[in-house]
């Protein structure tokens, strides 16, 4: 088979991503063409040599979420279309070579019975939480196997800039490049950058310069997580047998379904597991909280639902709630009550709480940088929370939050009594 003298156009800083690394790592702001470089390099790497390549992201809805597209540009800006096949969900060589996409929380069961694969491509790295990478890392095993990495930090804790920044795992290498290092910087996004330099510096600095955002700025929780580090709060926290836990859940459909799970020692408020997952049905949790139980030797006391749980389905006439005790689980209903109040209700209670450093790392990040959403226009912060990653771990954790407003709730203290001054026990 014939080939093609290939030419690559790559900056210095992205040179040694030519040689082995187990981790190659590229993180900064837009238009430093991270991506851009990577596919490039990803489509040589292939064309050369027979290579499995796995694209993966926390979350892919749809093959439009993945970088297919990327890569079929980059194939044709480098005339390779008669080498490449490019199909609808893989990309396929000649020589063998293939690219297949997947979300690794949806589909990291699938991932791990995958073999021989060579490199790992993760895109948008920033959103990919530990619970993915502890399950993704062990599974790329083959000899010489790669990790890239390319990502914007989102904030301090983002578990990929803990990971692979601040404490980088050996072989690695990890380079910071923003628009300053992309000699093709396009004139439409240097207005871009001006413009938001003139009008928010902080955001600018997160942005184009790709630093991580200032935790506190419009967090509604950051004081408390921050306080709970400094008290010591934020720690291994032991579990006692002879304690029950009870379960807080936020239940997603098309979103995420969180769970928190905490246990009463006294004073203490220990917040023990946290477990989040997405495109799974009730019975895939209800699976998980049997596992946890059954590693840890617990027993579970009362399982929180918020009241949308009531709701019946047009399709069957039955509601989540029945379709729960059918399988096992009897909900309760946490107090509907407008969220500004449940997050007041969080935060009053968040002094109360030690969590688990490990079994909660990925709520812990959730609460740390839950916010209100930010008016780019009006330049201030709206009264209500932005809806994103870290929302349905918040929002589980502030149904725990109401659940437990009273102190004369039945089950864990007496029957339920809302007043409109609360008290925390």
């Amino acid at each position: 088979m014939t080939t093609t003298k290939l030419r690559i156009q790559i900056t210095e800083k992205f040179e040694p991503f030519l040689n082995p690394h187990r981790y190659k790592v590229a993180h900064g702001g837009r238009g430093s063409g991270k991506s851009w470089t990577i596919a490039q390099l990803l489509i040589m790497r292939a064309y050369r040599e027979k290579t499995r390549i796995l694209c993966a992201r926390e979350i892919q809805k749809s093959i439009n979420d993945s970088v297919l597209l990327l890569l079929a540009d980059t194939i044709e800006r480098m005339g390779l279309e008669d080498f490449f096949d490019i199909q609808k969900t893989q990309i396929i060589g000649r020589n063998g070579s293939r690219f297949s996409f997947e979300g690794l929380r949806s589909n990291i069961t699938k991932i791990k019975s995958m073999e021989g694969i060579q490199v790992v491509w993760l895109e948008e790295a920033e959103k990919i939480t530990s619970v993915s990478y502890d399950t993704l890392i062990p599974t790329i095993r083959a000899p010489g196997s790669e990790i890239w990495i390319s990502f914007n930090a989102q904030d301090l804790l983002d578990p990929t800039y803990q990971r692979f920044v601040v404490n980088p795992p050996e072989d690695s290498y990890v380079v910071k490049v923003n628009y300053v290092d992309n000699p093709f910087f396009p004139e439409t996004l240097e207005k871009e950058r001006v413009h938001l330099e003139k009008v928010d510096k902080a955001l600018y600095k997160h942005i184009w310069l790709g630093e991580p955002l200032e935790n506190r700025k419009g967090a509604y929780y950051a004081r408390q997580i921050e306080a709970a580090r400094e008290d010591n709060r934020i720690t291994k926290v032991p579990i006692d047998p002879v304690l029950p836990v009870h379960s807080f859940w936020d239940l997603g459909i098309a979103d995420a379904t969180s769970i928190w799970l905490i246990q009463r020692a006294g004073t203490e408020l220990r917040v023990v597991g946290y477990y989040e997952n997405s495109g799974e049905g009730l019975q895939h949790y209800i699976n998980w909280l049997h596992d946890f139980r059954d590693t840890h030797g617990i027993t579970f006391g009362d399982h929180w639902a918020p009241h949308d749980i009531q709701v019946r389905e047009l399709t069957t006439g039955k509601s989540r709630k029945d379709q729960a005790r059918q399988m096992g689980i009897v909900f309760r209903v946490t107090p509907n009550l407008p969220i500004m109040d449940g997050i007041e209700a969080a935060r009053r209670i968040l002094p109360r709480c030690y969590f688990d450093e490990n079994r909660c790392a990925d709520g812990i990040r959730a609460l740390s940088y839950y916010r209100c959403e930010y008016d780019e226009d009006k330049r201030v912060y709206k009264d209500r929370p932005l809806h994103d990653w870290s929302s349905h771990g918040a929002d589980a954790f502030r149904y725990f939050a109401v659940a437990w407003i009273d102190k004369r709730h039945e089950g864990m203290n007496g029957p339920a009594v809302l007043k409109q001054d609360w008290k925390i026990f």
